[in-house]
């Protein structure tokens, strides 16, 4: 049982997490999830939507959606001007996270 419901899957989003249910760890994965790359990391994909719903647990990160960005330049020109709320996105984690290389394949 969870405390929340999560956004209904309108296509275009990816997962969603009930904050509040830490402890369990239920990521709800939605439609746009399964057609996204497994490992592209320079671009949206299945890798960087896990690490993202991951920093929103309150005992990992605790991170809010202040704004959803996809592109490393993006990311940096908004940090630069909310630096406060850049600390606690959850898209700035997961790009600090997943920048490390271009590209993760995928074990089969």
């Amino acid at each position: 049982m969870l405390s929340c419901v999560p956004k209904p899957d309108s296509g275009k989003n990816h997962a969603a997490v009930c904050k509040p249910d830490s402890e369990k760890r239920v990521i709800a994965i939605c439609s746009a999830f399964c057609s996204s790359p497994f490992g592209q990391l320079w671009k949206p994909c299945k890798i960087k939507t896990i690490i993202h719903e991951c920093t929103h647990f309150t005992d990992t990160f605790n991170s809010r959606d202040e704004i959803y960005v996809d592109t490393e330049s993006g990311a940096r020109i908004w940090a630069e001007n909310h630096r406060e709320e850049a600390i606690r996105n959850a898209d700035s984690i997961t790009g600090y996270i997943a920048t490390f290389d271009k590209d993760v394949e995928e074990k089969k």
